[in-house]
């Protein structure tokens, strides 16, 4: 299918996703053009520079007549938009992105799913970066419209593929198949183990069949440094997978913590079962816990594809993360902001944790929009007690999903702020929010813009106020 596709149609070309392929399958030398809304996407940029041309809007005349294939996902209607009814209505060949990736991953040699449900889109951007700074020219796919200076989706040959391996499903709520059950991974690089997306799975045991099913039969490397991702690794049989190992626990082991001046370091002691008894120290410009134990299984995937340590080390050591990814936005006098991609609870005190260790006599303030009425609604309490590590937090109104149908739910943003009232304090809209940051905002704070969804754009707004603070 992919040999024989010369013009490519994306719908919903914008998404992340789906430009970071768009990226790969033009390299390929494909003809790739695409469709989407008028609003302004975080990846406008890498199209552009790729000259990919994007369509606004979906009108079934619009699909060229020149199109071999189309690639379609669960946003804009999925497979009830007007361009994919008009492609199958002409005989045009049309498949979900998360069908396609599994195609595309065949033309590899070695294809690495990094997955989790926290943490894939920086461990898997570290792994593409490390392998291109080995000199191994992969070919990857991660979450993120850049890191590091590098496009999200990059194509440089057949022996490596980095993909990030998403758990969600296809097409909520008409098609809940794991989009990585597609995918038929060499290796596998977990990173976590959660119950998140409440609109797809029933609960965490829901979640950990899903992972298990995934995980059969394939060569794995597992970050167990939490409850419920050891409690998935002590149901395990380890007959079933060729190559094991996961960390804090026999196999490997991460000790030495220390926090320097440009991120962190740490040594990493792996047991025999793995590559022989190895013992070595490494440094990385990211902290926090999290962000070490996932470079730790990035270290140990390299490992496993033969590569040394020293080489390892020095291939990591410059890495700084990936975009909304604790990306630093501005810095305004003394006064910091950040933008975070974090949307579930934990993801959330991971990052408010590792603020705390890299500015620890700072005051952290976080601008929170949840994302989804679902993910709001099953996780109220855990959200006002994350948001809570904060000095404080403005949340907004609730981000919702094109897949959701609101009327169905009776929460709000403000659910949260009840619980945590002297934490966290609701604002509906962006005018409130700019009147309380006046206030609250000294000269010295660490600000977050955190989120799954338009959060970030508030930076155009914060930054100016910043700058009337600081003259």
């Amino acid at each position: 299918m992919l040999n024989q596709a010369k013009n490519i149609f994306l719908v919903g070309i914008k998404g992340v996703a789906m430009a970071n392929l768009a990226s790969i399958l033009q390299k390929m030398g494909k003809s790739v053009l695409g469709s989407d809304v008028s609003e302004e996407f975080i990846t406008e940029e890498l199209l552009k520079k790729n000259s990919i041309r994007v369509q606004r809007g979906f009108l079934s005349s619009d699909l060229p007549e020149n199109t071999d294939l189309v690639i379609y996902s669960s946003g804009h209607q999925g497979q009830e938009n007007p361009q994919v009814l008009e492609a199958k209505k002409r005989a045009i060949k049309t498949i979900t992105q998360a069908e396609f990736l599994g195609e595309l991953a065949k033309q590899f040699r070695t294809t690495i799913a990094v997955c989790g449900c926290h943490g894939k889109t920086t461990a898997s951007s570290l792994l593409a970066y490390a392998l291109k700074k080995l000199g191994a020219k992969p070919s990857y796919m991660v979450g993120s419209s850049q890191f590091n200076n590098l496009p999200g989706g990059d194509y440089e040959g057949n022996d490596y593929f980095v993909v990030e391996a998403d758990e969600y499903g296809v097409n909520p709520p008409y098609d809940l198949t794991p989009k990585f059950h597609f995918l038929d991974p060499d290796y596998i690089l977990c990173t976590n183990i959660d119950f998140d997306h409440p609109d797809v799975y029933k609960d965490l045991t829901h979640t950990q069949e899903v992972f298990l099913k995934f995980f059969y039969k394939r060569k794995l490397i597992l970050c167990a440094d939490d409850g419920p991702t050891i409690q998935t690794v002590n149901s395990l049989d380890r007959k079933q997978y060729t190559t094991y190992g996961y960390l804090h626990h026999a196999d490997a082991e991460i000790s030495h913590v220390k926090t320097i001046a440009q991120g962190s370091s740490f040594k990493l002691t792996i047991g025999g079962h793995l590559r022989g008894v190895l013992e070595a120290g490494f440094t990385i410009k990211l902290s926090g816990e999290k962000n070490i134990s996932n470079t730790a299984g990035v270290v140990l995937t390299l490992l496993q594809l033969g590569f040394s340590t020293e080489k390892i080390r020095d291939a990591i050591k410059d890495f700084s993360g990936a975009k909304r990814r604790f990306e630093l936005i501005s810095v305004i006098g003394e006064t910091y902001l950040f933008d975070d991609y974090a949307h579930h609870p934990k993801e959330i005190s991971a990052t408010i944790k590792a603020a705390r260790v890299r500015f620890p006599k700072r005051k952290i303030v976080v601008i929170f929009q949840p994302h989804t009425y679902s993910r709001t609604q099953a996780f109220i309490p855990d959200f006002a007690s994350s948001l809570g590590l904060a000095d404080k937090t403005y949340i907004l109104p609730i981000f919702p999903s094109a897949r959701e149908n609101v009327k169905s739910f009776k929460v709000s943003s403000s659910d949260i702020a009840r619980l945590n009232p002297d934490k966290i304090v609701y604002v509906d809209s962006r005018r409130e929010l700019l009147k309380h940051l006046t206030s609250y905002i000294k000269q010295s704070e660490v600000i977050f813009t955190m989120g799954a969804g338009d959060v970030y754009k508030l930076k155009e707004e914060i930054i100016p106020l910043l700058r009337s603070k600081a003259a």
